[in-house]
C-alpha cells in the first residue's frame, strides 16, 4: 500500500514549520506521497487562510520542492479552497488557471447576519455560539442544515477531487451540547448530502486531523463512512496536520475504522492519476 497524505498546513497559513519540514517529516515516516494543501485567501480578513499576497510565493516555493525531490518523493501541489456562496468557490476560474495537482473543498465559515462577518462552524465556540445566537435564534438545528445545504451546493458546482472533513460542524459539538446526532433529521442531512456526492466524482476524505485518542473525533464519523460504503463514494486517508510530527496522525487506527466500514481499498493520486490502493 502507498503511503500518502494530501492535507497539510504549513507557516503559510495557519500550521507551523516551513512546507521543507513537511517533506523531510514525509521522507523520514516512508510516504510514497505527500500533497500539499494550504488554505486558499479568503474574500475577508481572518487569521487562518493565506494572504493573497504569498498566494505566488507559495506556489513558487511548492514547485522549487517538487522539484528538488523528485527523485525522492512524488510531492503533490494543492490548495484547500472554502466554498463561500456567492462569493468564492473551488470551481471558479481563477483556481482552473493555477493548474494544481488536487484541490481539496471545503466549508469552514458561515455569514452572522448581524455583524456581517463570516464566522467559523468549527472554529471556537465563541463563534460557533455567536452564530447560533445571532443568525439561527439560538437554535443550531438550521445552523447545521444549512452548513450541509452548502456542502450539497459546493458538491454540484464540482471543480474539486477531494471533499475536505465531511462533518466537521460538529467539531465544537462535545457531549452534544448543540445538536444531537443521532436525531433522524441530523441522519437525513447526512444521507442527502451522501446522495450528492454519490452522483459526483468527488473522494471523501477520512479525517484524522483532531484525532487525540478519540475515534469519535474522525470525519466524518464512523457511522457516516458505512453509509458512504452504501453509496460506493471513493475515500482516501489524510491527516489535516498543521504540525510535520502529525503528518501521519491515528493513520493506523484510521484504516481499522475504514475497513470495519467494508471499504477495502483507498484513492491515492501517483504519478498524475487517481488511482485505487488496497488497504494493507
Amino acid at each position: 500500500m502507498f503511503k500518502t497524505n494530501y492535507h497539510s498546513h504549513s507557516e503559510f497559513c495557519d500550521g507551523t514549520g516551513k512546507l521543507e519540514d513537511y517533506v523531510k517529516s514525509a521522507i523520514s515516516r516512508g510516504f510514497d506521497v505527500f500533497g500539499f494543501s494550504g488554505h486558499a485567501p479568503l474574500p475577508f480578513e481572518n487569521d487562518w487562510t493565506m494572504p493573497k499576497s504569498v498566494l505566488q510565493d507559495y506556489l513558487n516555493e511548492t514547485k522549487r520542492l517538487k522539484s528538488a525531490y523528485k527523485n525522492i518523493i512524488d510531492l503533490k501541489i494543492g490548495l484547500e479552497i472554502d466554498f463561500v456562496e456567492s462569493k468564492m468557490g473551488p470551481s471558479d476560474q481563477f483556481y482552473k488557471e493555477l493548474q494544481l495537482d488536487f484541490i481539496i473543498g471545503s466549508i469552514h465559515v458561515l455569514p452572522d447576519i448581524i455583524t456581517g462577518e463570516y464566522l467559523g462552524v468549527e472554529y471556537t465556540k465563541s463563534e460557533m455560539e455567536q452564530l447560533i445566537n445571532d443568525t439561527y435564534n439560538g437554535d443550531a438545528k438550521p445552523l447545521v442544515k444549512e452548513y450541509y445545504k452548502l456542502i450539497r451546493n459546493m458538491s454540484k458546482k464540482g471543480g474539486f477531487e477531494i471533499l475536505g472533513h465531511l462533518d466537521v460542524v460538529k467539531k465544537t459539538n462535545i457531549n452534544s451540547i448543540y445538536f444531537d446526532e443521532t436525531e433522524k433529521w441530523y441522519k437525513d442531512e447526512i444521507e442527502l448530502t451522501l446522495e450528492c456526492i454519490a452522483e459526483s466524482d468527488q473522494i471523501l476524505e477520512i479525517n484524522t486531523g483532531k484525532v487525540l485518542n478519540d475515534p469519535t473525533r474522525i470525519y466524518p464519523s464512523p457511522w457516516i463512512i458505512k453509509i458512504a460504503r452504501k453509496y460506493n463514494i471513493p475515500v482516501m486517508l489524510n491527516s489535516d496536520a498543521h504540525r510535520p510530527d502529525r503528518i501521519d496522525n491515528y493513520f493506523d487506527e484510521a484504516k481499522k475504522i475504514i475497513l470495519n466500514a467494508g471499504y477495502t481499498e483507498l484513492m491515492v493520486l501517483k504519478e498524475d492519476r487517481w488511482i485505487s490502493d488496497c488497504i494493507d
